[in-house]
C-alpha cells in the first residue's frame, strides 16, 4: 500500500503509515510525490515512481485555496499516470458550511467541490474519499462515489477520558451540535447536559446568547465541530462562567482559528481547547491550545478500506 502526502501533510501522513505498519501490520510504505510551488504561486505535482493500475492514497486536507489546487492538481496527474483507484483522504472538507444557499444568486461551495473532485472518475479513474466531521451530514448526498464519513468525535473521547474530569456537564453550543454532545454523553454516562441558544445577525457575530440547563459546580465540556474565530466559544465560556462552571474545556474537530482566534482563545475563560491536527498548525503562544493526531481513526479507516471491512465499528461510541 502506497499513501502519498500533500505539501503541508508530510507529519500527518507520517503519523498515518506508522500506525498502518506498527498496529495493524500492512506493510505500507509512504510514496514518492513531488510538489513544487513557483515564485508567483503555481504548483506543480510530479509522481517519482509507477503509480500505472495501482490504488494509492493521498493524504491532504481541502482548507485553503492552494490546497484545493494542489488536490485537483494531484489527482489530474494521477489519472495521466494511470492510477486504476484514488482515495482522497481528507481530515477537513473545505465549503462545508456553505451546503446550501441562502441568498439569491449565490454558490453553494460544498457541491461545486464535489463535483469537481468526482469529475475525475469519469476518465476511468475510480474515486473514493474518506474525510472527518462535515459541517452537514447532507453533503455526502453532494457525491455520487462512495465517501466515507468519520466520527470526529471518536479522537477526543479516549483522549478526555484519560484527563479524568469530575462533576463534568456536556454543553451544546448551538442546536446543531446537540447529537454531538450526545455522543460525549454516551461516552461518559455520568455527565449532565445543558445546551446554548445563540441568535446571530451575520457570520461570526453573535447577537445574543441564553443557558438553557444547569452548569453550576461543573468542570465544562463545550463541543462542536468546527473553530473558526474562537468569538463564539469565548462567549460561551463567559456565559457557563458566570453560571457557576468551575471550569470550561473546549472541544473542536477542526481547528480552522482564523481572524482574532488566537487572541479570543487567550482572553477567554476557556482552561483548555483541544483540535485535531485535521488543519495543520498554525505558529502561537497559547498554551491552551492543545492538537489531538487524526492519524489513528484515519489509519483505520484506511485499512478497513483496504482489507474490504465494515466501516461502522470505527464510528460507534
Amino acid at each position: 500500500m502506497k499513501i502519498f502526502s500533500g505539501k503541508n501533510y508530510n507529519e500527518l501522513t507520517n503519523s498515518i503509515v506508522n500506525v498502518l505498519n506498527t498496529e495493524h501490520h500492512l506493510g505500507t510504505q509512504k510514496g514518492n510525490l513531488q510538489i513544487d510551488q513557483f515564485s508567483d504561486g503555481e504548483i506543480l505535482p510530479l509522481f517519482r515512481e509507477s503509480i500505472r493500475n495501482k490504488h494509492i492514497y493521498f493524504v491532504n486536507t481541502l482548507s485553503t485555496s492552494d490546497e484545493i489546487i494542489e488536490t485537483f492538481l494531484v489527482l489530474d496527474a494521477a489519472m495521466r499516470a494511470g492510477c486504476k483507484r484514488f482515495t482522497l483522504v481528507a481530515p477537513f472538507m473545505g465549503y462545508s458550511r456553505q451546503d446550501k444557499t441562502d441568498h439569491l444568486r449565490s454558490s453553494i461551495g460544498a457541491k461545486m467541490l464535489a463535483n469537481l473532485i468526482q469529475s475525475f472518475g469519469s476518465q476511468g479513474m475510480k474515486i473514493d474519499v474518506i474525510t472527518i466531521d462535515l459541517h452537514a451530514k447532507s453533503i455526502q448526498g453532494f457525491y455520487d462515489i462512495p465517501v466515507i464519513h468519520l466520527n470526529g468525535n471518536k479522537i477526543f473521547i479516549d483522549h478526555i477520558k484519560k484527563m479524568n474530569i469530575e462533576d463534568l456537564c456536556v454543553v451544546a453550543p448551538d442546536g446543531g451540535a446537540v447529537s454531538r454532545a450526545s455522543d460525549f454523553c454516551k461516552a461518559f454516562p455520568d455527565a449532565t447536559f445543558a445546551m446554548i441558544n445563540k441568535k446571530r445577525t451575520k457570520p461570526n457575530e453573535i447577537h445574543s446568547m441564553e443557558l438553557v440547563g444547569d452548569v453550576k459546580g461543573k468542570n465544562v465540556l463545550i463541543v462542536d465541530d468546527m473553530a473558526d474565530t474562537l468569538g463564539t466559544m469565548k462567549k460561551a465560556a463567559d456565559l457557563l462562567v458566570e453560571n457557576g462552571a468551575l471550569s470550561v474545556i473546549g472541544v473542536a474537530t477542526h481547528g480552522v482559528l482564523s481572524g482574532k482566534s488566537f487572541v479570543n482563545l487567550r482572553d477567554s475563560k476557556i482552561d483548555k481547547f483541544l483540535v485535531s491536527d485535521s488543519i495543520i498548525s498554525k505558529p502561537n503562544d497559547v498554551t491552551k491550545l492543545l492538537y489531538v493526531s487524526t492519524a489513528s481513526i484515519l489509519a483505520k479507516s484506511i485499512k478497513a478500506l483496504y482489507n474490504k471491512e465494515s466501516i461502522n465499528k470505527i464510528n460507534e461510541i
